[in-house]
This record gives structure tokens, sequence and C-alpha cells, in this order.
């Protein structure tokens, strides 16, 4: 085969030169170690000059060979990436062809070749025409190069150094990962600006970094060297610095820097603590509050201590300077001081190693040992700082045990308790609880969901979600679920959230309500219904008043109020007793609600007190009255028919009074007040009788007046004297505690009934000057009993009640600790009565200050429980350790089985709610034995004593005591 045509087509033209001889360029080819070839891509074969063969070891070669054979000479491992180059070169792809690959020689030595060669594409065909050249010593040079880099990126990473390479001319500046991290830059190696690089560097070194570079461009110094604070990502900083040199090009401009960045934090601190005068040093040595020792590297000698140690270890400086630490025997255990000993040395440091030691009173102390070898005078010393852990292990053994306490809780809690994972809802922890809610084992819990097991039918767990996510926990949320037998359950559910393992998990108790939702019905509509006639009450009547005031404002409409009260009807009690008399009031009922519109209301406010209210009606109010009038002499006449009662012919007339609304008034209490004052009218017209309310009838609201002007002076003539009415425990007969009863000695008229002046002190707001002038003299009477041995403060409970105007005072909690210290008496000894009035106006006020007082040992009882609905709404959530129950249940729980039903319903109610529970008002043998068969055995009332004054009360403690 004959060399490729290399020669220009005009070299023959002229007169010849060396170069233009084929023959002589190919020796001199051979000469440099070149090889010329060419390689027709389409018909794959290639060709070259017979000196090229030796490139590849071979002493005889072949001028022309096709591409397979030629890629049989190529080392296998380089073998498909030559092949795919080719390939691609055949299929069209690029003018250039530039492959470096390995060949063996026959002497197994190995040896780089690159070829080099360029398209020479005449009349359609795809000649590639160009050298071979032996490049192994080059690749070696590179490779040399590439393992002296890496030697030196191990070297600067081992000395904790970074580097870094900036270009003049371009502003290009690479840095090392290193270099990087101590900058606060990116994560890996940074190839930017050289301004973007140095952003993190305070302003004040960046001018300096400036000037150091000035003076190196004006050969003032001849390397480049400045300490800076880099600023780091999460806001805290470095003490780098950075030396470099600088390369010019051939002008002698400058070209490029080089340099590294060690982190010198460490050294500049050093510097700083070493610059740092004695006295500084000497007051954070003395004020520090851990214990902190000077001590010798040598011998350990005490050279300084400082005052927490002395107050820690008890050894003052005379004690312990000049003295080793064996020579004191601070140290509890010497293995353990010659262990740390030992680490010292060989690390220099050492950071929160616990340790025990002994104080001079030989009492035991475990500290977190940090210590540090500096050198002062030319000395090696060992500073020490000593904190003191003992109560954090003493917390952590606590800890420990509150888990494990914590676990006898969750399994032995009568409420199902739950942990499940947030993310799915499976169970992973159920305990017996829940087996006795759902009837599902914990074996067939676990691992299970709320929807698989079905106990919490619907929406409801999403619902749940929903309230974590808002408020991030759920308390008290009651729901509906079911057993595994599909019977519902009123459930109440508490959620937290918690973690455990690392896993997002909930923790939920649930308990039974069924049976308290059930006795919440059923109070709750007694809240709303009278017992007896199962007609709304005044707190209805109320409620409807106010709807109705709003209706009739709305649409121009007028109403009525009927107030009406049976004529001698307590005559009927006292003849035929109170079962025909509850008869006679039934029949009632049934008549009034026979005669009034479906839109009406007949209320019963109590004994022989009914109401009829009137409402939508329309018209001038002449028409109205009139109408009105009507309906109230129809009643009359309707009630006063005679009726049959265990064969006593019975007959009962009304007195009746009419108010209008809104003329007469629009709140429900002017309503009711001036319905009053007509029927007051009635019944002094001579009974079975109508009266239109009228504003001549004032004379009612003349003697209240009075009647409050007489209170104001009754305080400041001290005629309000207390009584006590003794509260006794059936089950021993002991006098437990006293309830604390106003009474009032009128100069002209003797004593007045409560029911005449209770009511007017709290419309008049008298009840607050009274009730604290009744609170001091309730304190002092019980500290007189204290002192007179009567009494025992440990058993012995004083109950005073608290009006709702009087509790709303902002200073009442002070006020009652005021008068508890001012008497000398325990705040335990005192139980505060609070009533529906009380706990219905500011829910979150009424709980703040119950807790306060209950801090502080005071208690508090519900008054006249199950007369009103919300006691039982907020009972759970005020802190109340009594309940009383009303003294109409007492009454006639004996001939009434809904009030004994009632009975029973609270003292069931206090005992799941872990209260105590007090009748009211028992009369007789039979009430007490029917309230301890329910299991009620606190009593007060005329079975054992009337309210008696002090001296009389004196007397029943003195002949009751052992």
């Amino acid at each position: 085969m004959s060399p490729p045509d290399v020669i220009p087509d005009d070299a023959s033209k002229g007169a010849a030169k060396p170069w233009q001889d084929a023959a002589r360029l190919l020796s001199v080819l051979d000469a440099a170690g070149l090889g010329i070839w060419s390689w027709d891509a389409r018909r794959k074969t290639v060709q070259w000059a017979l000196g090229t063969g030796r490139l590849f070891g071979l002493k005889e070669a072949p001028s022309e060979m096709t591409q397979s054979d030629y890629l049989v000479l190529v080392a296998a491992e380089d073998r498909p990436h030559v092949e795919a180059a080719m390939d691609s070169l055949v299929e069209g792809n690029g003018s250039r062809l530039n492959i470096r690959h390995r060949v063996h020689w026959p002497d197994a030595s190995e040896r780089w070749l690159e070829l080099d060669g360029q398209l020479q594409d005449s009349n359609g065909t795809r000649l590639f025409v160009g050298l071979i050249r032996d490049i192994t010593d080059q690749h070696a040079q590179a490779l040399a190069l590439e393992d002296s880099q890496e030697r030196l990126e191990l070297a600067l990473a081992s000395a904790d150094l970074g580097n870094w390479e900036w270009h003049i001319p371009s502003d290009r500046l690479y840095a090392s990962t290193r270099a990087s991290e101590l900058q606060g830059l990116i994560q890996g190696p940074f190839n930017g600006s050289f301004r973007e690089f140095f952003r993190s560097v305070a302003a004040a070194d960046r001018q300096a970094m400036r000037a150091a570079y000035s003076d190196l461009l004006a050969g003032r110094r001849q390397s480049y060297q400045a300490t800076y604070q880099a600023v780091q990502s999460d806001g805290t900083t470095r003490q780098l610095e950075s030396t470099a040199k600088l390369y010019l090009d051939d002008q002698g401009a400058p070209l490029r820097m080089a340099g590294i960045i060690i982190d010198a934090t460490d050294r500049v601190l050093r510097e700083q603590h070493l610059a740092a005068s004695e006295a500084k040093f000497s007051a954070l040595f003395q004020g520090s509050p851990d214990p902190i020792s000077l001590s010798r590297l040598r011998d350990g000698v005490f050279m300084e201590i400082n005052p927490s140690f002395s107050v820690v270890f008890g050894w003052e400086p005379s004690d312990i300077i000049g003295r080793s630490a064996l020579e004191i025997g601070i140290w509890k255990d010497e293995y353990q001081r010659q262990a740390l000993y030992e680490q010292l040395m060989q690390d220099q440091r050492l950071d929160n190693a616990e340790a025990q030691f002994r104080t001079k009173t030989n009492q035991t102390l475990t500290c977190a040992v940090s210590s540090r070898i500096i050198r002062i005078d030319q000395r090696l010393c060992i500073v020490t700082t000593f904190r003191d852990i003992t109560k954090r292990q003493q917390a952590e053994a606590a800890l420990k045990a509150s888990e494990a306490k914590f676990a006898r809780a969750f399994h032995s809690s009568p409420d199902a308790i739950i942990i499940s994972e947030r993310s799915t809802g499976r169970f992973i922890e159920v305990n017996e609880g829940f087996y006795r809610l759902s009837g599902y084992r914990q074996e067939e819990a676990l691992g299970k969901t709320s929807t698989e097991l079905g106990v919490w039918p619907g929406d409801q767990r999403q619902e749940i979600h929903e309230q974590l996510e808002r408020e991030g926990r759920v308390t008290n949320w009651e729901m509906v679920g079911q057993d595994r037998y599909g019977r519902p359950k009123n459930i109440e559910v508490s959620v937290e959230p918690i973690e455990l393992n690392g896993v997002d998990c909930l923790l939920l108790s649930a308990r039974d309500i069924s049976q308290l939702k059930a006795a919440h019905a059923q109070i709750h509509h007694l809240a709303y219904h009278d017992p007896l006639t199962n007609l709304p009450n005044r707190t209805l009547l109320t409620d409807r008043l106010n709807q109705q005031a709003a209706l009739h404002k709305r649409h121009n409409l007028r109403g009525a109020l009927l107030f009406l009260d049976l004529d001698h009807f307590k005559h009927i009690n006292d003849s035929l007793g109170h079962p025909v008399g509850d008869a006679v009031l039934k029949m009632i009922t049934a008549r009034l609600e026979a005669s009034v519109r479906q839109e009406d209301t007949v209320a019963r406010l109590g004994g022989d007190e009914f109401v009829v209210l009137l409402t939508g009606l329309s018209g001038r109010r002449s028409e109205v009255t009139r109408h009105v009038r009507q309906v109230a002499e129809k009643l009359r006449t309707l009630l006063a028919e005679p009726m049959v009662f265990e064969g006593n012919r019975l007959q009962v007339t009304p007195s009746i009074g009419i108010a209008l609304m809104p003329d007469h008034g629009e709140t429900p209490a002017d309503l009711l007040k001036r319905a009053d004052i007509a029927l007051y009218r009635a019944k002094a017209a001579g009974r079975n009788a109508i009266q239109m309310f009228r504003t001549t009838m004032q004379h009612a609201a003349s003697a209240r007046l009075q009647l409050e002007g007489e209170l104001r002076l009754a305080l400041q003539r001290q005629e309000f004297e207390l009584h006590l009415q003794a509260q006794v425990d059936a089950r021993t007969g002991g006098v437990v505690g006293a309830e604390v009863l106003l009474r009032w000695h009128h100069p002209e008229h003797g004593a007045r009934s409560p029911a005449q002046f209770i009511e007017v002190l709290e419309e008049s707001g008298l009840i607050v000057e009274v009730g604290n002038w009744v609170i001091r003299e309730a304190c002092r009477i019980a500290a007189a009993l204290l002192a007179k041995g009567l009494i025992d403060a440990d058993s012995f409970t004083l109950c005073i009640n608290i009006s709702p105007r009087q509790f709303r005072q902002n200073d009442f909690v002070e006020r009652i600790l005021d008068t508890l210290k001012l008497a000398g008496l325990a705040p335990k000894m005192i139980k505060l009565e609070i009533t529906e009035g009380i706990v219905i106006q500011n829910l979150d006020d009424t709980i703040a200050k119950m807790r306060r007082l209950c801090r502080h040992g005071v208690s508090f009882a519900m008054d006249d429980f199950g007369t009103g609905y919300s006691s039982l709404t907020y009972l759970k959530r005020l802190p109340v350790n009594l309940l009383k129950i009303d003294q109409s249940f007492v009454r006639d729980a004996l001939i009434d089985p809904n009030d004994a039903e009632i009975i029973r319903a609270i003292v069931a109610m206090a005992r799941s709610l872990g209260l105590e529970v007090i009748a009211e008002g028992v009369e007789q043998q039979a009430q007490l034995d029917l309230l301890q068969l329910q299991g009620c055995h606190l009593y007060q009332g005329y079975l054992f004593s009337r309210p008696l004054p002090l001296a009389e009360f004196s007397e029943v403690l003195r002949v009751r005591s052992p």
C-alpha cells in the first residue's frame, strides 16, 4: 500500500522542496515517533505507513487492514469506546476523529496511543487522514499530576485547611469543599466570583483585606495574609485566616492568587483570652455559679478555688490551697480520678465527664467535670469546672419511676386508653379498660384501626383530627361509639399528641358516660320543668318570655302574663295531706293546658302558683285587654269547678293578676313583678278575683324601698346575727360542720324571716357589704369554737352561703384570704356554698376564683343542686367537692317517686365524680333512712336541730362531744 497523498496539488509546481518528497516526509515522521494513517469510513478499511506498525509493537505490519482487524490491536478494556467512536463517524456524525486507547506490545508492556485525523471528503468518499503518536509518557505524567493533586487535597484536608485560587482578569475563584464550608457557603467546592466567595466577611474586615491586597500589589509585603470573621449560615461566626501568593503575567500585571484558609477561631479565642486582664479572669473565676479549681499539673496541688467551690463542697480556701486532691480525699473513687487524669493527658481536655466526689461533711455528689490544661506564669496548670448534677440524676431516676407508674396507671385505669399511630390510626397499645368499653381484647385490637373494628362509626375520627390540627389537643369530646356487638354508647374522649420511639402517635382516653348522659338528660328536663306537673318552671318561662318579647317587638304584637294563685290551697294540704294537694295541682294543670292555645305557655312557679303566657295578640290595647280578661274569666270559672278526690268534693278558686307585654314591662322580671302586684291586689280584694296591673299599684314597691332603708340601718346598728344549723354524719351521729344562716332582729318588728329581706339585699347590692360581714363573723365564730376545743380543725367545716353579686367582686378572693388570716383560721375549715346563679354569670371568672381559693385550702359546695340546669352542665369543670340536695326533693321524697329518683341520680352522679353529698331539710327519720339507703349519709335539718344562736349551738357541741 502506498502512503496517502498528503502533498498539495501545487507541490509539483515550481522548485522542489524537502517536504515535497513523500519518502523523506515519512522518514521524518517515523524518526519523530509519529505514524501516518488513513481510514475509509465507507469501506471500513485502514491504511498506514510501514513505520506506523512499530507504534503497535509490530515488526511487520500490513499496509492495509479492515476496521475489525484494527480493533483487535486495541486493548480489550478500550475497545468498546473506540468502536463506538468509529461507528458514529461511519453514520456521518462529525468530521474529526480523536481517540486515545491502549495497546499491548508482544513484551506485555502497555502503551498509550492517540489517533488524530480530519475528514478528507472527496467525491462522496468519507476518508479520514491523520497521525498516530505514542502518548505513554504524557499519560504517565498526567496520572502523576493527578496523584499529586489528590495527595495535596488529602494533606490539606488532614490539616483542616481549605485552598482557593482566584483568576484575577476573569474574577473567577475556585475553592475546595473545606474552604467553602469555612466561609459558610455552599456544600461542596465553590466556583464563582471573588466578591461572592467573601460576601460573608464582616464589613470592617473587608476593608482590612483590601488594605493587605493593596500592600501586596505595591510590594510592601511578599505574601498576602489576613484574619477575618465569616458569618455562617446559622448566624454564628468563625475566625478565619487566609494566606495566599500573588502571581503576575508576562507584563507584570496581577494574574492570579492561590492560597489556603484555616479555621483560626480557637487560636483567636486563645489570643483574646490571653489578652484579657488578670482582673477580668479573676472576676469570671470568682463569680462563676459552678465550682472552679486551679491546680498544678505535676502534683495536683490546689492553687486556687472560687467561692462556689466552698459553697458546694464545704472547704474554705484555707482548708484546701496547698494540698492535693488525694490529701483532702475529695474524690470518692481513686481509680476514677486516675482514669480521668489519663484521659485529660491524652486528649488535653475533659468535657462533662461524670464523677463522684465527697464534700467536707462526707456527703456524695455527682458532678459533670470539665478540665483544661493552661499555662500560668510558665507553669502548666489544670483549671477544672464542677457542675453538680446530683439533682438531675435524681430527676432522671424519678422520671424512670414515673414511666413505670404511667405503665401501671395505663393498664389499671378504669378508662379505656389507646395509643395509636397518628398517620394511620393503627392501634399500638390498648389497656384492659378498652376491652370493657368495646368488647375487643388486646390481641384482637393491636394492629387494627378504629374503622376496622367499627368502634367509632361515621366521620368522628376525622372530626377529632381536625380539632387536633386547630387546637393541638382534644378535651372531653363527646361522641357516640359502639362495642363489637353494635350496641351504641355515649363516650367522652380526650386526645393528646405524643411521640413514641420517634413516631407521631395519639394518646386517647375514653370513658362510657351513657349513664351520666341519661342522668344529665333527666336532670336537664327537671331543670326546666316542674317535677310534679311536668309544666315549664320559672327558668323555662323566663326563656320563653325573652323570646316572645323580641318576637312581639319585631311584629308589633302584644302578649299577656296571667299570674294565678289558688285560694286557701294550704288548707287542702293541711287537712287532707300533700298527696291530695298534689292531685289537685295535677288536675288544675290539666284544666289549664286544655283551656289555652298550643302557642301559649302554662308554667308552675312553685307551690300553688301558676302562670299562663298568652302570646301573639294583635289589635288595639283595649281589644287585647278585653280579650285577655275574657280568657282570665274563662280560666277562673273553669278552675272553680268542683272536683272529687278520695270521696272529698273540693272546689278551688283562683286569684289572677294580669300584666300586659310590652305595656307593663318588657323583661321577665318586670312582667312577673307587676303580675304579682296585680295578683296581690286580687287577693286583697277578697280572692277568686281578676286584677289588671295599674301604675297605681306601687305600694308594694314603696314597702320594698322602705325595707331597703331599714336594712341599710340594720348593718350599722348591728341588728344582724348568725345562727348555725348542724351538719351531721348519720353513720356516727357526730356533728361534722354547720351552715351559717343570717338572721335579722328588727327593733320594732322583732325577728324577720330571711325570705322577707334576702332578696332585697341581693337586688339593692347591700348583699356585698352584708356578705362581707357574714364572712368575718363566721370566721370569728369558728375561731372561738376552735379555741374552746368544741370543734376539731381537721374534721369540722363551716359552710358560708355566697351570693352571685358578692362573688363577682374583683377582690373577693383576697377578701376571703385576708379574713381567714386575720382570724387565724385554717382555710380548710371554710366551705363556700355557691349556687347556679354564680356559675352561669361568668364561667371563666368563676373557675379562676374557685381554683385560686382551692389552692389555699378553701373548698366549695354546690347549693340547691338539682333545681337548675347549669349546675350539672358545668359541674365537671368546677372544683366543687360537695353537692347539697335541695330540701324540695327531700320533703316529698317519701311520697313522690320522681323526687326519690332525683335523689338517687344525684347521689350516683356524685359518687362517679368523686364528690360528697349532703341533704338539706331532713325533718323525718324516714327521710333520713331513704337517704342512707341511697348512699347519702350527711344531712342537716330539723330532725337533728333547727338553726341555733352561737351559745345554744356551742351547748349542742358540748353535749355531743365525747
